[in-house]
């Protein structure tokens, strides 16, 4: 029996790669006019039919669900604790899961745009806003995870970062410390400013204390609270605490601090966010805000099923804010007297 054609074979044909036939069958914009029909004059002359292309029928739904990470959230230690929940959720309610771990829009939007799965969790850091609003004009079904839009329409779930910052900035303020540093991650990253502005807001309310920002490349890097405790606890005005926007880079930061017998919490207090299962491992017993990995995923899979359900045009774009805990343990405690 003669094999069918595959987008591999439409490639070699129109002299392009297997994500442009994508984008081209689907119709992206990003690929030019002259592409776009060379690709479509090899599929018609090889007979290459893409697989459920067009918008799926709602009574021919895959049920499959794209989750839309990156290479970058993959080495976040609390990204695991959001795609396992995700993954047994869908599954519990009879979808599988596509695992898609991109960093460029373009990818993305040719694997989840031609209609091979019947909605979207869009849980990358990295993926810009135009995946969404593209998503969006296309009438496929999606939630943000833990990430923020830039504007309505779009289902959410997030936790309040925000609120969150300022529960642990108050709970070292209420300490006494007056010079507190604050770890922070990128800019670009809507929970790295969002806690940031938690951090700032209560501190700025308190005269009496002197902040210090550092910012790192990653909210996830190690390697940032290793380097910024280095600069931090070499300065003339050490800092008493040390607030950081992730369980990770505080880990660095205590690991620097252990390194040169600074004592924590005796000399030094150190704050996380997230509450990773490193962060309560013995050695660290880390305070921290608490990230309820397990209820984000259940909400978000309940907001997407709800999209499911409803038809286009009774569609709501519900959102849910989550609110963080604090986790009082073992490196927190008032400023050396």
């Amino acid at each position: 029996m003669t094999r069918a054609p595959t987008s591999k074979d439409v490639a070699r044909v129109a002299g392009v790669s297997q994500p442009t036939v994508s984008r081209a069958l689907a119709g992206h914009p990003h690929v030019s006019a002259a592409t776009r029909d060379r690709v479509r004059k090899a599929a018609e002359e090889l007979g290459y039919v893409p697989q459920e292309s067009g918008r799926v029928l709602r009574s021919r739904r895959t049920r499959r669900v794209a989750v839309v990470s990156s290479p970058d959230d993959l080495l976040n230690p609390l990204h695991p604790q959001l795609i396992v929940p995700l993954y047994d959720a869908l599954a519990a309610a009879g979808y599988r899961t596509t695992l898609l771990a991109e960093t460029e829009d373009a990818e993305v939007l040719a694997q989840v745009a031609d209609g091979s799965v019947d909605g979207v969790l869009l849980a990358a850091t990295h993926i810009g806003p135009a995946v969404a609003r593209h998503l969006a004009a296309s009438g496929v079904p999606h939630v943000l995870v833990d990430r923020l839009a830039p504007e309505a329409g779009h289902a959410t779930c997030v936790a309040d970062n925000r609120q969150g910052a300022a529960d642990i900035a108050a709970l070292v303020a209420g300490l006494g410390h007056t010079e507190v540093a604050l770890v922070l991650g990128p800019r670009r990253l809507s929970t790295s400013l969002d806690r940031e502005t938690g951090f700032r807001g209560v501190l700025a309310a308190e005269p009496a204390v002197r902040t210090r920002v550092l910012r790192g490349g990653y909210d996830h890097d190690h390697a940032t609270g290793v380097a910024a405790a280095r600069t931090l606890l070499k300065a003339a005005r050490r800092p008493t605490a040390i607030l950081c926007a992730s369980d990770t880079i505080a880990l660095g930061v205590l690991h620097e601090a252990r390194s040169r017998g600074v004592d924590v919490p005796g000399e030094l207090t150190v704050t996380g966010f997230g509450d990773v299962p490193m962060a309560g491992w013995e050695p660290y017993a880390l305070t921290t805000v608490r990230h309820d990995a397990a209820r984000m995923a259940a909400e978000a899979v309940r907001l997407l099923l709800a999209q499911l359900d409803s038809t286009p045009d009774t569609a709501a774009a519900e959102s849910v804010v989550l609110h963080p805990d604090v986790v009082l343990r073992d490196t927190h405690a008032p400023p050396p007297a």
